[in-house]
């Protein structure tokens, strides 16, 4: 169940782990978690000394405030652990107070578990990393073209979520970091289609948590692939959804095994990203089920707040970042559900259609255990146009491996568009704008986001006039049926925005029209015609200014 089949894959792990028994094969992980950071050399009032000013200016902008979360593990306990024997440090986290250690050295072990300030030692199992890893994944398909210019057969992925209309408002990702968290970056260094990316210094840092020998460009092809939905420019074939966003290439995943080891790596990852005022991370990875079956995380787990790795997503969200997660590939076996950190509170986990907005079947379902929608949305991930291994064409994929990142590129040009919001009202704008945000479903969740919409939504709801502005906007007849007059307020005239918003938030409708001279607006049945009879919120936006009100569709 555990092997992806559909031409690609998404990784389902596991951190359940006996705390009790250490003897495994060499060479062995394990995760040390310490009691407390009392004496930390680092203090909250000097950020400085573990945050870039990227991250720092991100807390600012956001009134996010800095914990003892932010505070890195204590030196002096990581050298003490160190000093017991033969012992590797792999990995820390200063969100969880531990590090991740490899030894084979048994004595170490029980030194380790009598130190005062350790809370707890528990393993976690790891196997040598092979150099090339390739049984996980299939063969590809070839792509058959399609109409395009620049975008070529890659357009069809962008225009399902309305993304080429951000790219023509000039928003290509500039100025955001996007993290991506993956298996390996092979040829990323070399290949045609990321040469525009390191031309302009777009790629700002690489980091292998895994071999640790600081070369994430020779170990395995996911993640080039994940990538190139976001920041390819190969002419004629493939242009990403970011393609002028700045990246940080992180490597958590071992490809030729399923352990635990791989859940303390994204986290991590994911604290590093945070560091470095990462704005967007995608995973495509998931974890479930491990090489060790009696480490396998059960559904009841994924509720959101019980996986290490998925409370971590929660405080990536936190911190101010937006996680983007790939939902699975499990959807068509006995266990079709998501896998961590999907289920996470504060994620947009993202599931998989096809061409034209049909279910993948191999998309995994929800709900979380506890609940809650999941996936979030649904993005192109069946038939999805990638770089190819060759690295200087393309091919067809399929996997949720590939929604993901084409989402989260697009995540980043709408957040792009506006700075000035936080991820959570980001995140909610892209939930809202999709096709069943009031209809969700276990296996599409709200659906297929507009990105359009998304962005109207947020602009609209900028700036709304105080009620004496309000009572300026005039609204005739109310209720109204198959005509609608707007009366703007003296002195406004010209081009204007309308919107019409459901009684849940939805964006329902939206116009752009010229008003007469005398600031008179006419909705007729061509516009209103498409609105069942009940509530609705009118927003009007002239130039940054916002009036709204509300009125009743008859019958």
């Amino acid at each position: 169940m555990r092997r992806a089949q559909h031409w690609c894959f998404s990784f389902f792990l596991l951190w359940c782990f006996n705390t009790g028994s250490f003897a495994q094969i060499a060479p062995d992980t394990y995760w040390v978690q310490f009691s407390d950071k009392d004496n930390t050399p680092y203090s909250l009032s000097q950020p400085e000394q573990f945050l870039s000013q990227r991250a720092m200016d991100r807390r600012a902008a956001y009134g996010i405030a800095y914990d003892e979360l932010d505070l890195p593990v204590d030196p002096a306990f990581i050298a003490a652990v160190l000093a017991t024997g033969d012992v590797q440090l792999l990995n820390r986290s200063k969100w969880f107070n531990a590090i991740t250690i490899r030894t084979t050295d048994h004595a170490a072990i029980l030194l380790i578990q009598e130190l005062p300030f350790v809370q707890a030692v528990r393993s976690r199992s790891s196997a040598v990393v092979p150099a090339h890893p390739t049984s996980k994944f299939a063969q590809l398909a070839t792509v058959q073209d399609r109409d395009g210019e620049e975008y070529g057969p890659s357009f069809l992925q962008i225009e399902m979520l309305n993304g080429q209309e951000l790219h023509a408002l000039g928003a290509k990702g500039q100025g955001v970091l996007i993290g991506v968290l993956d298996s390996g970056f092979d040829g990323v260094d070399s290949a045609l289609a990321f040469q525009p990316m390191r031309d302009r210094g777009g790629l700002v840092l690489t980091r292998d948590l895994v071999a640790h020998d600081g070369d994430v460009f020779q170990d395995h092809w996911h993640g080039r692939s994940v990538l190139s939905t976001m920041v390819a420019v190969l002419d004629g074939q493939l242009l990403g959804t970011a393609p002028e966003a700045d990246y940080v290439l992180l490597r958590t995943e071992d490809a030729g095994t399923e352990f635990p080891v791989e859940e303390d790596n994204w986290i991590s990852g994911a604290e590093l990203a945070d560091s470095l005022g990462c704005d967007v991370l995608n995973t495509s990875l998931g974890y479930t089920t491990f090489d060790d079956s009696t480490m396998d995380h059960t559904y009841a787990d994924l509720d959101g707040q019980t996986l290490r790795i998925s409370i971590a997503a929660n405080i990536a969200s936190r911190k101010g970042m937006i996680p983007v997660c790939s939902a699975g590939n499990n959807g068509s076996s006995d266990w079709h559900y998501i896998s961590a950190p999907a289920d996470a509170i504060g994620v947009l986990t993202v599931g998989a259609v096809g061409d034209v907005e049909n279910y993948a079947p191999f998309s995994s379902h929800g709900p979380s255990a506890d609940g809650r929608v999941k996936p979030d949305v649904c993005a192109m991930g069946w038939g999805t146009t990638i770089l190819r291994s060759d690295v200087d064409s393309v091919v067809a994929a399929n996997g949720t491996s590939f929604a993901s990142p084409i989402l989260a590129g697009l995540v980043a040009c709408l957040w792009q568009l506006h700075p000035g919001r936080t991820n959570e009202e980001i995140m909610d704008a892209v939930r809202r704008s999709a096709s069943f945000f009031n209809a969700p479903s276990d296996s599409l969740g709200y659906g297929v986001p507009d990105f359009g919409a998304a962005h109207i939504l947020l602009q609209m709801s900028t700036g709304v006039a105080d009620a004496s502005s309000k009572a300026e906007l005039h609204l005739f007849p109310v209720p109204f049926r198959d005509e609608l007059f707007v009366q703007l307020p003296v002195g406004v005239n010209g081009q204007v925005g309308v919107a019409f918003f459901d009684a849940t938030g939805r964006l329902v409708g939206h116009e752009n029209i010229s008003a007469n001279a005398a600031g008179m607006v006419r909705l007729g049945s061509d516009r209103l015609g498409v609105l069942s009879h009940g509530a609705y919120v009118v927003q009007v936006q002239q130039q940054g200014r916002v009036w709204q009100q509300q009125l009743i569709k008859a019958p």
